[in-house]
């Protein structure tokens, strides 16, 4: 009787155990699998924590990227992913006047960052820009490309927009929507 009592005790906790268990795949995943962890199992991202200078066209570009573990992302139909997420805010000032551009460094919250890391080829990282509807939630493409023997720099570079934008935009062109994102190539180094 002890060993049937034990059996299914052992069986209960083996199965309330692998229900708990979620499928872990790389961050480089195309199409998580629903309730999938993709997990940057190449520790790709914390290379890129941290803040970035770099000045262009006499405005010095201030960006901060951070990490975000095990982020769940939902969907209507109630599929659901957890992912490893990199994600960035920035500063823009004018160095011959000494004004303030644009600046959403005081952002926390996950939702409130416009940056955002899509994946990676090589040594080239590819990151969106996602703006506000009071942007016409303007979109816009980058790529940072990480330096072989220059852990302290990145390179900016390839900037372009996407062009979807809002169908209800008050603004005659996408160029006409204001955008601080460095437009030409520069040099980021590591604070």
């Amino acid at each position: 009787m002890k060993t049937i009592l034990k059996l299914t005790c052992f069986l209960f906790f083996t199965i309330q155990v692998s229900c708990q268990v979620t499928q872990i795949v790389p961050l480089s995943t195309i199409d998580e699998p629903n309730g999938a962890y993709e997990k940057d199992l190449d520790g790709i991202l914390p290379f890129w924590v941290g803040t970035w200078k770099g000045t262009v066209n006499n405005r010095e570009y201030t960006f901060q990227f951070t990490k975000f573990t095990q982020h769940l992302t939902t969907f209507s139909n109630g599929d659901y992913y957890y992912s490893d997420m990199l994600k960035a805010k920035f500063k823009v000032v004018d160095l011959s006047t000494n004004q303030v551009l644009y600046d959403d460094l005081n952002v926390t919250e996950f939702e409130d960052y416009k940056i955002r890391y899509l994946a990676h080829f090589l040594t080239d990282y590819f990151f969106a820009f996602y703006d506000t509807e009071n942007n016409c939630y303007n979109r816009a493409e980058f790529t940072l490309i990480k330096g072989d023997n220059a852990l302290n720099q990145i390179a900016y570079k390839d900037f372009k927009y996407n062009q979807n934008i809002y169908l209800e935009c008050p603004y005659e062109t996408q160029a006409d929507i204001p955008m601080f994102l460095p437009k030409t190539n520069l040099v980021l180094i590591r604070q």
